[in-house]
């Protein structure tokens, strides 16, 4: 993922600065004397030297997703990563490393949360944005201290912070619970109360996967009564143990019923 924040990074300064023709390179190694020695064109430099969880982003309450078969996936949501970016022009005159300096600068002005049409590799498919802000130099260490650990001479530098989602969770798939039971008693005694809940999905008749929403579903002879989702779910908390009927009405009039079994292994509604 961070790699794909890099290739953002860089598409974004190519089209934002705007960089023509290939003028300034890009890079994102570390910017020690080796590496300064070696260059042979402007080169704009991106050393990416800390990451940090923003703890104030982080969100536990997983999201919870259904298909239309009535199947769920659980997925707890994405941490966010801090990424601290030391920008640094590189270029034989003063005056052209101040200039892109400048010009980088003011992209970065430009952008509290980067354009998804930069977006590259997983960050492409993501549903976080990409979050920046400018810090002060001295945001994590000394300019001075981190130039003498990269043996190379005290330049002067920006620094900009991306919040990127790293997905660190595998989710959870499965079927769709149609049936819940609770039970109730003292402790040492057998069962006094049950409590049975059933779900299932109203869809067309040999046809799982077409629902049908706004369909109006009660149990008779109680007060049990909804109207289905786009997903064509309902649901009902308490119901006796034994056969029930249950009547339905479309959005257009029409009537129907069937029976079922609670407990039992299904109770979609076929139209």
């Amino acid at each position: 993922m961070f790699n794909d924040v890099d290739e953002t990074l860089k598409q974004y300064f190519t089209a934002e600065i705007p960089i023509a023709g290939g003028e300034i390179d890009v890079s994102f190694e570390r910017p020690t004397r080796e590496w300064s020695g070696r260059l042979s064109r402007p080169t704009l430099n991106c050393f990416l030297y800390d990451i940090r969880e923003r703890t104030g982003f982080r969100d536990d309450t997983p999201e919870i997703t259904y298909d239309t078969r009535g199947g769920f996936r659980r997925q707890r949501p994405a941490r966010r990563i801090d990424l601290s970016y030391m920008l640094t022009a590189w270029a034989r005159e003063a005056e052209d490393e101040h200039r892109i300096l400048a010009r980088t600068l003011a992209a970065m002005y430009r952008s509290g949360e980067i354009d998804a049409r930069h977006f590259q590799g997983e960050l492409a498919g993501s549903e976080y944005p990409l979050l920046a802000r400018i810090v002060p130099s001295d945001h994590v260490a000394k300019p001075a201290d981190m130039w003498g650990v990269l043996d190379n001479e005290l330049r002067t530098s920006l620094v900009w912070v991306l919040t990127a989602p790293l997905d660190v969770f595998a989710p959870t798939e499965g079927p769709l619970v149609t049936t819940r039971e609770l039970r109730f008693a003292a402790t040492g005694e057998a069962w006094r109360e049950s409590f049975i809940q059933i779900a299932g999905t109203a869809h067309k008749k040999g046809a799982p996967a077409e629902t049908v929403a706004g369909l109006r579903v009660s149990v008779a002879g109680t007060a049990l009564r909804m109207v289905t989702g786009e997903d064509g779910r309902f649901s009902f908390p308490g119901v006796a143990p034994g056969n029930h009927v249950i009547r339905y009405e479309t959005e257009d009039g029409a009537t129907g019923e069937q029976t079922i079994s609670v407990p039992g292994s299904s109770y979609d509604i076929e139209l």
